[in-house]
């Protein structure tokens, strides 16, 4: 049996896991606000984004993609200003980029919650 959501729960999920990983990243930041020489990191998902949107198998005999690399990274953030003590982080943008990402953790939780309740509404009229 196939899965009745297609792919949508699969990619939610990973869009998630992202989501999670880029909230430790900007925690990380911003606890290390006042540490002198503290460069600022960014989580980049392009990796990711890049390999589903390129990679078509236009014939059975290619090779899967595989997934060998991490699906996304740290880096130190291009964007950052060094202040006067070698810090990057700028609190203002890193708060910024906090509720920006709760913001969009919260629309895919929402969105698995009312493809979960379509579920729930379909079974329970099968009665």
């Amino acid at each position: 049996m196939g899965d009745i959501f297609g792919t949508l729960i699969k990619d939610i999920t990973e869009h998630m896991n992202y989501r999670t990983y880029r909230q430790e990243v900007i925690s990380g930041n911003i606890a290390n606000v006042n540490t002198p020489g503290y460069k600022a990191k960014e989580a980049l998902f392009d990796r990711e984004l890049r390999s589903r949107l390129h990679l078509v198998a236009t014939n059975p005999a290619h090779l899967k993609a595989s997934r060998s690399e991490p699906l996304y990274t740290t880096v130190v953030d291009p964007y950052a200003r060094i202040g006067n003590d070698g810090n990057t982080v700028d609190i203002d943008r890193e708060m910024m980029k906090l509720n920006q990402n709760h913001l969009l953790y919260s629309a895919s939780a929402e969105i698995v919650s009312k493809k979960l309740e379509e579920l729930k509404n379909v079974i329970g009229g099968m009665k």
